[in-house]
């Protein structure tokens, strides 16, 4: 794309079978450990859409995150209490959330130690568990950093193929945080557990508003934790700094037309060290009240996710979605695919919804990823057979 020339005053030609090609395959990333690769296969050949591809089931909103809010989305009508002892209240209760992994089709699915320890018995003993390890609560003030509660012992012990573990590029605490996640992700390569990250920027001056200064003097402003700066930087930490092996990002969102300024006035701030910078600016429309298109929002998803040559990474569904959210999802997820991503992790999305309708989204998504123009083969003898 030209570099002088907003996204939307180029014609854009967007090479699905290129941006696949040069994502990592299993069998090339031959400094996997041997338990870790061996989990790796387990959650993208094994289970859901398969092919090197991958949907999972996150359950770590309602615990900590956001609280148990979440409840109020909807409720079994009329549930006897054998009923609501069997299969849960309604949304976000972790039995509703045991009966979509079941039978959803899903490559893994994400857990606190907390529900772990109650409710693994309800799973199948055969799906991927990503044992989140961290969590933070939802408060006036944020603590800027992810408190560890759980122990990779009690990964193993509990059967988990991968731990979680979520930093927070951009943070007011981001050396303790960083140097806190590398550890972490250490000890469980030892074990040979997958570490799966949440590479999510937030802190001052992306979602809270700061001093920030340009041309016409100074102001308040965010620069957009969503932002494509932000999801591009903060996927190119996860793994390029941290070595993790498989990578949860935010879908990158056009820049807002309140936070245009603050973006366009911090990304001129870098371009003065290093003018390539300048780039971010030309990759959002030259009117910010403009919509991209499905073609623009794949060549940024595609920066994105090739920030990580040598990483699984995926996408999240960020807020649960107005309108028909299977086809919203659907949409989101055929953008992200196209872009290259190996797959996407989709909680309040579908748990939000009776189960009925999230087995039917789950399905509806499963289909897009399944496409054969996504799929990642396997060649080597060792995984095909001779």
């Amino acid at each position: 794309m030209n570099s002088k020339k907003h996204i939307d005053e180029v014609d854009l030609d967007i090479s699905v079978a290129d941006n696949v090609a040069v994502r990592p395959r299993l069998e090339r990333m031959r400094f996997l450990e041997a338990g870790v690769e061996a989990n790796l296969y387990r959650m993208l050949y094994s289970h859901g859409p398969g092919n090197g591809t991958a949907l999972f089931m996150p359950f770590d909103q309602k615990s900590s995150e956001h609280g148990p809010g979440h409840e109020f989305l909807w409720e079994r009508d009329d549930a006897t209490a054998e009923e609501i002892n069997l299969k849960g209240k309604g949304s976000a209760d972790i039995r509703a959330i045991a009966e979509l992994v079941n039978s959803g089709n899903f490559s893994g699915y994400v857990l606190h130690p907390g529900n772990i320890r109650q409710s693994k018995h309800l799973f199948r003993p055969d799906i991927p568990l990503i044992y989140k390890i961290d969590g933070h609560i939802t408060q006036p003030l944020s603590a800027g950093i992810m408190s560890t509660a759980g122990t990779i012992e009690d990964a193993l012990k509990y059967g988990a193929s991968a731990i979680g573990l979520t930093i927070y590029p951009g943070g007011e605490h981001i050396k303790a945080d960083l140097e806190r996640a590398a550890e972490i992700i250490r000890e469980a390569h030892k074990v040979g557990l997958v570490a799966v990250v949440w590479a999510y920027a937030r802190g001052p001056g992306l979602d809270e508003k700061i001093q920030l200064k340009d041309k016409n003097g100074e102001f308040q402003g965010m620069t957009q934790a969503d932002s494509l700066y932000w999801t591009h930087y903060a996927v190119s930490i996860a793994s390029g700094l941290l070595g993790a092996d498989l990578i949860k990002t935010k879908y990158p969102l056009k820049i807002k037309p309140d936070n245009r300024r603050a973006y366009d006035a911090y990304i001129d701030s870098l371009a003065k060290k290093n003018s390539s910078m300048i780039a971010y600016k030309y990759l959002e429309p030259k009117d910010a009240e403009t919509a991209l298109t499905m073609e623009q929002e794949s060549l940024r998803a595609s920066l994105v996710v090739q920030a990580a040559p040598y990483s699984i990474v995926i996408f999240s569904g960020g807020p649960k979605l107005p309108g028909n959210p299977t086809e919203t999802l659907k949409k989101q997820t055929e953008i992200l695919m196209k872009a290259g991503a190996e797959g996407a992790i989709y909680g309040r999305n579908i748990w939000g919804l009776p189960v009925k309708e999230g087995l039917e989204t789950a399905r509806a998504v499963n289909d897009v990823i399944s496409m054969p123009e996504f799929h990642r083969k396997l060649t080597e003898p060792r995984f095909t057979g001779y």
